[in-house]
């Protein structure tokens, strides 16, 4: 079975295009003019996307699954424009055993509806396991967070420097003192990670940079760097508006961080969510964290709309390049042999953030009423149409 997208302008080799795409096998077959198959898939007036990928989610399964699980949180992600997402360590059982990491890999087979990859966790004594597990990349954190993937042992950043060659992911924030005080330590842990980075000839990839002093930083140690679009499209004031509802770690930073951070928006290498899903009572009980899979291609695009950012820069930083970063070989790019993951995009679409209408299980958003020009119409995963109309199929 082979299906043609046809009629849509399409991102290929950084720019748009007029061209259809012929899928078949759960790849890209051809790309060209007046291509046909068995069936085809009308994309005229659209823009047709490498599918999206997104290098920071907390889908909460195993363990929390009150707050998200792998099936609603990767319907979240295929309603937002994402076809693959990467799922960060931190469960209440964290992803630090080859165990748990096998669990969760057959829970995602099992539930998910995109493609599922996962981080595994650094402790100050799992070096062992991370060798065992086979992990593509290891998360690690050097500011507080739950349990045991917090490092309080100086010597462990660099015997887990030492013991694996993959992809680091870094969360260098800190929590302690005012916003001054804590991007100047967050600085620091970005100094420390690259002499390690550039020692042991090390991939380093920064998380949620919030500041564009933190990006500054990374790129000065040769660091790749993500921001998520919370710390672009809200600031401190919103925090204050929005309650317990406003809490995020790092925090929701001041105006002048926030504008300053758009500065350095030209030296960020991709956009990712830091999808951190909970429910309202964890909320009210001062639980940190936003959803973000359905919101963030929009915000992205309200950029474009006000002439912040080009399109293409907005599709390469969600999807080529974060598949470059994380070495996802047939993802991230509309050729001939890579995976048939394809975003169609409306562009000129406006509807409202509502909560209870999202597909995320938490249903509620920091941008609850907000209204957005620009949403995913139609989803192929390896393929296969699954979404399509703005609803699943």
């Amino acid at each position: 079975m082979s299906i043609a997208i046809k009629g849509g302008r399409v991102f290929q080799d950084g720019a748009f295009s007029e061209l259809d795409i012929l899928l078949s096998d759960g790849k890209i077959a051809k790309i060209g003019k007046n291509l046909s198959g068995d069936e085809h898939y009308d994309a005229r007036g659209a823009l047709v996307l490498p599918g999206l990928i997104d290098p920071h989610v907390h889908l909460r399964e195993p363990g929390a699954t009150q707050k998200e699980d792998f099936r609603t949180g990767s319907m979240a992600a295929i309603a937002g424009g994402f076809t693959t997402v990467m799922d960060m360590p931190n469960n209440p059982a964290p992803t630090t055993t080859p165990a748990r990491l096998k669990e969760k890999m057959q829970l995602a087979k099992e539930k998910a509806i995109c493609d599922v990859l996962f981080h595994f966790g650094a402790t100050d004594g799992n070096f062992s396991d991370v060798k065992k597990s086979g992990a593509h990349s290891l998360k690690i954190y050097l500011g507080k967070t739950t349990g045991e993937l917090y490092l309080r042992n100086p010597d462990s950043l660099e015997k887990h420097f030492a013991g694996f060659s993959g992809n680091f992911v870094f969360h260098a924030s800190v929590a302690e003192g005012n916003e001054e005080a804590q991007i100047e330590k967050t600085c620091e842990n970005i100094g420390r990670v690259g002499a390690l980075s550039k020692k042991y000839k090390r991939k380093s990839h920064l998380a949620h940079a919030s500041a564009k002093e933190e990006v500054a930083a990374a790129k000065k140690h040769g660091l790749n760097v993500e921001t998520a679009p919370h710390y672009l499209f809200l600031s401190k004031k919103d925090a204050e508006r929005l309650g317990k509802f406003g809490s995020v770690y790092p925090n929701l930073r001041s105006e002048s961080v926030r504008n300053g951070l758009w500065g350095a928006i030209g030296s960020i290498d991709c956009i990712a969510t830091d999808h951190a899903p909970h429910t309202l009572e964890d909320k009210e009980a001062g639980a940190h964290g936003f959803p973000g899979l359905e919101t963030s291609l929009a915000l992205m695009l309200q950029a474009y709309w006000g002439k912040k950012l080009k399109l293409e820069w907005i599709v390469s930083a969600m999807s080529e390049k974060p598949a470059e970063i994380f070495g996802l070989k047939k993802q991230g790019k509309i050729e001939k042999g890579f995976d048939g993951s394809i975003t169609v995009l409306d562009l000129k679409k406006e509807w409202a953030v509502k909560g209870e209408e999202l597909y995320t299980k938490c249903k509620w958003s920091p941008f609850e009423g907000r209204t957005l020009k620009g949403k995913a119409r139609a989803v192929f995963r390896n393929g296969k149409l699954v979404f399509d109309d703005y609803v699943f199929l």
